[in-house]
Protein backbone atom coordinates (compact mmCIF):
# COMPACT_ATOMS: atom_id res chain seq x y z
CA UNK A 1 0.00 0.00 0.00
CA UNK A 2 2.63 2.46 0.54
CA UNK A 3 4.01 1.96 -2.81
CA UNK A 4 0.59 2.54 -4.51
CA UNK A 5 1.34 5.58 -6.42
CA UNK A 6 4.69 4.63 -7.51
CA UNK A 7 2.81 1.17 -8.93
CA UNK A 8 -0.13 3.52 -10.31
CA UNK A 9 2.76 5.72 -12.13
CA UNK A 10 4.14 2.07 -13.52
CA UNK A 11 1.51 1.28 -14.96
CA UNK A 12 0.55 4.11 -16.94
CA UNK A 13 3.85 4.01 -18.35
CA UNK A 14 3.01 0.53 -19.32
CA UNK A 15 5.28 -1.77 -17.86
CA UNK A 16 4.44 -4.76 -16.76
CA UNK A 17 3.91 -6.57 -12.82
CA UNK A 18 7.36 -7.88 -13.17
CA UNK A 19 8.89 -4.88 -14.32
CA UNK A 20 7.41 -2.67 -12.03
CA UNK A 21 8.51 -5.34 -8.89
CA UNK A 22 12.30 -5.14 -10.24
CA UNK A 23 12.29 -1.31 -10.47
CA UNK A 24 10.76 -1.56 -6.72
CA UNK A 25 13.27 -4.04 -5.34
CA UNK A 26 16.08 -1.55 -7.23
CA UNK A 27 14.95 1.86 -7.00
CA UNK A 28 12.80 1.66 -3.20
CA UNK A 29 14.50 -1.35 -1.31
CA UNK A 30 11.06 -3.32 -1.15
CA UNK A 31 11.40 -6.23 -0.02
CA UNK A 32 8.17 -7.41 -0.13
CA UNK A 33 7.41 -10.48 -2.80
CA UNK A 34 6.57 -10.61 -6.15
CA UNK A 35 3.12 -11.26 -5.72
CA UNK A 36 2.02 -8.96 -3.46
CA UNK A 37 3.16 -6.13 -6.21
CA UNK A 38 0.93 -8.25 -9.14
CA UNK A 39 -2.42 -8.13 -7.12
CA UNK A 40 -1.46 -4.52 -6.50
CA UNK A 41 -1.30 -4.08 -10.30
CA UNK A 42 -4.29 -6.15 -10.76
CA UNK A 43 -6.52 -3.93 -8.05
CA UNK A 44 -4.96 -0.82 -10.13
CA UNK A 45 -5.24 -2.17 -13.14
CA UNK A 46 -9.01 -4.07 -13.07
CA UNK A 47 -10.74 -3.60 -16.35
CA UNK A 48 -14.30 -1.89 -16.16
CA UNK A 49 -17.38 -3.93 -16.92
CA UNK A 50 -18.54 -3.95 -20.58
CA UNK A 51 -21.99 -2.34 -20.70
CA UNK A 52 -24.71 -4.03 -22.06
CA UNK A 53 -27.60 -2.53 -23.04
CA UNK A 54 -30.85 -4.60 -22.38
CA UNK A 55 -32.76 -4.78 -25.82
CA UNK A 56 -36.49 -4.61 -25.29
CA UNK A 57 -39.04 -5.46 -28.12
CA UNK A 58 -42.75 -5.21 -28.88
CA UNK A 59 -44.96 -7.32 -27.87
CA UNK A 60 -44.96 -10.40 -31.08
CA UNK A 61 -41.88 -8.57 -32.51
CA UNK A 62 -39.04 -11.36 -31.56
CA UNK A 63 -38.91 -14.35 -30.18
CA UNK A 64 -35.02 -16.49 -29.16
CA UNK A 65 -34.90 -20.21 -30.03
CA UNK A 66 -32.17 -22.41 -29.56
CA UNK A 67 -31.03 -25.86 -28.66
CA UNK A 68 -29.63 -27.39 -25.20
CA UNK A 69 -28.49 -30.49 -24.43
CA UNK A 70 -31.04 -32.47 -22.49
CA UNK A 71 -31.00 -35.15 -19.52
CA UNK A 72 -30.30 -38.74 -20.94
CA UNK A 73 -33.41 -41.24 -21.38
CA UNK A 74 -33.15 -44.61 -20.39
CA UNK A 75 -35.58 -46.96 -22.85
CA UNK A 76 -36.01 -50.41 -23.52
CA UNK A 77 -34.88 -52.08 -26.75
CA UNK A 78 -37.77 -53.68 -27.95
CA UNK A 79 -40.99 -54.21 -27.04
CA UNK A 80 -41.85 -55.86 -23.91
CA UNK A 81 -39.56 -55.74 -20.73
CA UNK A 82 -38.74 -59.18 -20.08
CA UNK A 83 -36.41 -60.46 -17.80
CA UNK A 84 -32.57 -59.75 -18.33
CA UNK A 85 -33.77 -56.69 -21.22
CA UNK A 86 -31.13 -54.15 -21.90
CA UNK A 87 -31.70 -50.69 -21.23
CA UNK A 88 -30.19 -48.27 -23.43
CA UNK A 89 -29.69 -44.09 -22.89
CA UNK A 90 -30.61 -41.79 -25.49
CA UNK A 91 -29.10 -37.88 -25.19
CA UNK A 92 -31.96 -35.81 -25.91
CA UNK A 93 -31.48 -31.97 -27.12
CA UNK A 94 -33.90 -29.65 -25.49
CA UNK A 95 -35.45 -26.80 -27.91
CA UNK A 96 -36.35 -23.91 -26.27
CA UNK A 97 -37.99 -20.91 -27.87
CA UNK A 98 -39.07 -17.31 -25.75
CA UNK A 99 -40.68 -14.33 -26.55
CA UNK A 100 -38.09 -11.55 -26.22
CA UNK A 101 -41.09 -8.91 -24.82
CA UNK A 102 -43.35 -11.17 -22.07
CA UNK A 103 -40.31 -13.63 -21.67
CA UNK A 104 -42.99 -16.38 -21.99
CA UNK A 105 -41.07 -20.14 -23.19
CA UNK A 106 -41.85 -23.50 -24.50
CA UNK A 107 -39.82 -26.09 -24.29
CA UNK A 108 -39.53 -29.52 -26.12
CA UNK A 109 -36.88 -32.66 -26.15
CA UNK A 110 -36.26 -34.19 -29.33
CA UNK A 111 -33.53 -36.84 -29.97
CA UNK A 112 -32.04 -35.36 -32.77
CA UNK A 113 -31.56 -31.54 -34.40
CA UNK A 114 -32.94 -32.04 -37.27
CA UNK A 115 -34.75 -29.64 -39.54
CA UNK A 116 -37.94 -31.93 -39.26
CA UNK A 117 -37.57 -32.08 -36.01
CA UNK A 118 -36.60 -28.15 -35.80
CA UNK A 119 -39.89 -27.04 -38.05
CA UNK A 120 -42.20 -29.43 -36.02
CA UNK A 121 -40.69 -28.05 -32.54
CA UNK A 122 -41.24 -23.96 -33.84
CA UNK A 123 -45.42 -24.90 -34.95
CA UNK A 124 -45.81 -26.56 -31.26
CA UNK A 125 -44.24 -23.31 -30.30
CA UNK A 126 -46.47 -21.03 -32.47
CA UNK A 127 -49.65 -23.05 -31.44
CA UNK A 128 -48.71 -22.88 -27.51
CA UNK A 129 -48.34 -19.30 -27.82
CA UNK A 130 -51.46 -18.79 -30.09
CA UNK A 131 -49.29 -16.58 -32.84
CA UNK A 132 -46.31 -16.07 -34.64
CA UNK A 133 -43.38 -13.41 -33.94
CA UNK A 134 -42.49 -11.25 -36.50
CA UNK A 135 -38.52 -12.36 -36.48
CA UNK A 136 -37.02 -15.22 -34.49
CA UNK A 137 -33.56 -14.73 -33.78
CA UNK A 138 -31.74 -18.25 -33.91
CA UNK A 139 -28.28 -19.82 -32.69
CA UNK A 140 -26.21 -21.29 -35.92
CA UNK A 141 -27.53 -24.43 -35.33
CA UNK A 142 -27.14 -26.84 -37.71
CA UNK A 143 -30.70 -27.71 -38.19
CA UNK A 144 -31.44 -23.56 -39.94
CA UNK A 145 -28.22 -22.98 -40.95
CA UNK A 146 -26.31 -24.58 -43.76
CA UNK A 147 -23.33 -22.30 -44.04
CA UNK A 148 -22.52 -19.94 -41.24
CA UNK A 149 -21.61 -16.17 -42.09
CA UNK A 150 -21.56 -13.21 -40.23
CA UNK A 151 -22.41 -11.17 -43.31
CA UNK A 152 -24.47 -13.83 -45.44
CA UNK A 153 -25.00 -16.98 -43.79
CA UNK A 154 -27.21 -19.85 -45.93
CA UNK A 155 -30.56 -20.76 -44.55
CA UNK A 156 -31.87 -24.73 -44.90
CA UNK A 157 -34.45 -24.03 -47.85
CA UNK A 158 -37.20 -26.12 -45.62
CA UNK A 159 -36.45 -23.48 -42.69
CA UNK A 160 -37.05 -21.00 -45.47
CA UNK A 161 -40.14 -22.16 -47.07
CA UNK A 162 -41.44 -22.73 -43.65
CA UNK A 163 -40.94 -19.23 -42.98
CA UNK A 164 -42.33 -17.54 -45.39
CA UNK A 165 -45.43 -19.93 -45.02
CA UNK A 166 -45.87 -18.44 -41.31
CA UNK A 167 -44.99 -14.97 -41.97
CA UNK A 168 -42.07 -14.86 -40.32
CA UNK A 169 -38.34 -14.06 -40.69
CA UNK A 170 -35.39 -15.73 -39.61
CA UNK A 171 -32.05 -14.15 -38.20
CA UNK A 172 -29.40 -16.06 -37.30
CA UNK A 173 -26.67 -14.26 -35.21
CA UNK A 174 -23.10 -13.67 -36.12
CA UNK A 175 -21.15 -16.80 -35.24
CA UNK A 176 -19.57 -17.35 -31.63
CA UNK A 177 -21.85 -14.55 -30.04
CA UNK A 178 -24.15 -16.17 -27.81
CA UNK A 179 -24.59 -12.77 -25.68
CA UNK A 180 -26.69 -11.41 -29.01
CA UNK A 181 -29.96 -14.29 -27.50
CA UNK A 182 -29.35 -13.82 -23.91
CA UNK A 183 -32.76 -14.13 -23.22
CA UNK A 184 -32.84 -18.09 -24.49
CA UNK A 185 -29.04 -18.60 -23.33
CA UNK A 186 -30.20 -17.94 -19.71
CA UNK A 187 -33.21 -19.70 -20.36
CA UNK A 188 -31.38 -22.89 -21.78
CA UNK A 189 -28.93 -23.13 -18.83
CA UNK A 190 -32.33 -23.04 -16.85
CA UNK A 191 -33.54 -25.96 -18.18
CA UNK A 192 -30.28 -27.68 -18.33
CA UNK A 193 -29.86 -27.71 -14.41
CA UNK A 194 -33.67 -28.19 -13.60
Amino acid sequence: EPYRAVIAAKLEAGLSAQRIYQDLVGEHAFTGSYYSVRRMVRRLSSPASVPFRRMECAPGQEAQVDFGTGAPIVIADGEALPVGVKLRRRRTHVFRIVLSHSRKAYSEAVYRQTAENFIRCLENAFRHFGGVPRTLVIDNLRAAVTQADRFDPQLNPKVCSFCEHYGTVVLPTRPYTPRHKGKVERAIGYVKNN
